[in-house]
């Protein structure tokens, strides 16, 4: 990372688990406490029972009523559409967006997504895509964590097709059903971001800690 970072204070192993905390502080470096990840039942989010998927449901119902769509596996060529719709959702945002952080947060993850869409194979990803009459509308993808867990790393979607965000996070997960959780990370101290994972009612937050050098 210091060969990357012209400012070698910001170099930082992110994302640690509590059971790993000893190994990193016995080599000398100092753990902090990050927002927790939230961790829901797979379960949960494919059948979408009771009132309190209700919302979450009729967006679903919402969307397969009023378009033409196919749900295909993300593939190698969807790469270039997929980065189109990228930025395009990174303008939006960034025109109803009122924190800093958050704009900064959009802007970094270009680099990301194009980093992980360019090395998808190689890095295990897999996720699917979504097109309304032949045109790419959403994509997401992750990987697997664990043999209980997938963790979902982007879901994209055109803002403007009501219900599309609903669908595919319901069809992605499944289709996972090799998983009894899914990880949908963290909320990056978000209160829209966090409001958003909440209403999809996670089993339980995962600590997580963030390793930086003793100054």
């Amino acid at each position: 990372m210091d060969g990357v970072n012209q400012n070698k204070d910001i170099s930082r192993i992110e994302n640690i688990e509590e059971g790993d905390l000893d190994y990193y502080r016995a080599i000398g470096y100092l753990c902090h406490r990050k927002y927790p990840e939230y961790l829901c039942s797979r379960s949960d989010l494919e059948f979408l029972k009771g009132n309190k998927f209700k919302s979450q449901r009729a967006s679903y119902n919402y969307f397969v009523k009023h378009h033409n769509f196919e749900t295909t596996r993300l593939k190698l060529t969807d790469m270039s559409d997929c980065l189109k719709l990228f930025n395009q959702w990174v303008e939006e945002r960034k025109a109803h967006c009122s924190e800093d952080v958050y704009c900064g947060m959009l802007e970094d993850n270009r680099k990301v997504i194009k980093e992980a869409l360019t090395n998808y194979k190689h890095l295990g990803l897999e996720g699917i895509a979504v097109r309304i009459n032949k045109q790419l509308k959403g994509f997401t993808f992750g990987y697997k964590l664990n043999d209980d867990s997938f963790c979902v790393l982007y879901e994209i979607t055109d803002l403007s097709v009501k219900g599309l965000a609903q669908f595919i996070f319901r069809s992605f997960s499944t289709s996972l059903k090799d998983y009894r959780y899914i990880n949908i990370m963290d909320d990056s101290g978000l209160d829209n971001l966090a409001k958003v994972k909440l209403s999809y009612k996670p089993r339980r937050l995962i600590p997580a800690y963030i390793a930086t050098r003793d100054a």
